[in-house]
């Protein structure tokens, strides 16, 4: 299997042009804001960028883990790589100016406090790598300002729910790396600004809905699952990145409109069947790997599909053309 070294690239440059929008400040912390965080400090311990951001005498907002704006009032928050065991701390509601926070790579276990729904600017949620294990909490639901939710590699369990679908203006849904069962919701398809969504290495079952499709989506992650039927409505135009890998997906290849911007894609270890369809010439390819289907018939020549090894292309029923041996009576 390919590594997708696009996943972490696309995941950074999202959350880069939300946190640019978060002026950085060059006022003093608010007192209320500095009392808040000693009182969140002294809940979670030695945690590294807690720590450094309160070794400036009465000014966290010059902090590495902290912006704050042009009031003093801290709009981000961030703390990883902590070494202690202990739960998202309730008092960072108190932070009622906060628009992003990240707990990311620590021993936190629990929940995600429901005193978040206080937090009226709050848009972006990352809460990743950590011990957390719970079902996904419906007070989200409530939380319409959110526009990125990231709570990958945890220990989340349930269903994916409906009530996601509230969220209108979410841009960005991660939630790969759990233990999230089964189908993935019809009411997905009301978020119309959702560019991003990663379900990948979960045990989702299923087919995926329709509503999908009719979004515009230009990163879309579904690999590891347990899903079936048709993804053929997951080609979209601006799709730039499609891993679709080992799942139980069913569907003639050859009907597929690939669009020209995608890169990165990824559906071996199904059930695919077909051949290539004629639009797939069009297409750049950085990563493909169609390997362990039903696909058949000769693999195009023209087009960037001749560069890639025959480990992208093998197990299939009867591919055949470069990379692959020739087919016969060529």
């Amino acid at each position: 299997m390919v590594k997708h070294t696009s996943i972490s690239i696309l995941k950074f440059l999202f959350m880069s042009s939300l946190l640019l929008s978060i002026a950085p400040s060059t006022e003093p912390c608010h007192p209320i804001d500095y009392k808040v965080l000693h009182e969140i400090q002294e809940s979670m311990g030695s945690t590294p960028a807690l720590v450094s951001a309160f070794n400036l005498a009465n000014d966290c907002c010059n902090g590495r883990a902290l912006l704050c704006d042009s009031n003093g009032r801290v709009t981000f928050f961030s703390a990883s790589k902590g070494n202690t065991s202990t739960q998202i701390p309730s008092s960072i509601s108190q932070l009622e100016y906060l628009q992003a926070f990240e707990f990311m790579y620590s021993p936190i276990y629990g929940s995600l406090p429901s005193t978040l729904t206080k937090l009226k600017y709050l848009t972006v949620i990352r809460v990743s790598g950590t011990n957390l294990n719970f079902t996904i909490p419906s007070f989200l639901g409530n939380m319409t300002n959110l526009a990125s939710i990231d709570l990958s590699s945890n220990s989340l369990n349930g269903p994916i729910p409906s009530f996601l679908g509230k969220l209108v203006g979410l841009a960005s849904l991660d939630l790969s790396n759990n233990h999230l069962s089964g189908q993935i919701p019809q009411s997905l398809g009301y978020c119309k600004a959702l560019g991003s969504l990663d379900f990948s290495n979960n045990q989702l079952t299923g087919d995926v809905p329709k509503s999908l499709g009719q979004l515009d989506m230009e990163y879309v992650a579904l690999g590891s699952n347990q899903l079936t039927g048709d993804a053929s409505h997951l080609f979209q135009s601006n799709t730039g990145t499609l891993y679709l890998y080992s799942n139980r997906f069913a569907f003639n290849f050859s009907n597929v409109n690939v669009g020209s911007y995608l890169a990165y894609f990824d559906m071996s270890n199904n059930l695919v069947y077909g051949g290539f369809p004629p639009s797939i010439i069009n297409t750049l390819f950085e990563i493909i790997n169609v390997s362990n289907n039903r696909l058949c018939g000769p693999i195009p020549e023209d087009g960037t599909l001749e560069q890639f090894q025959a480990d992208d292309f093998a197990n299939n029923s009867c591919l055949c053309g470069r990379p692959l041996p020739p087919c016969s009576g060529s």
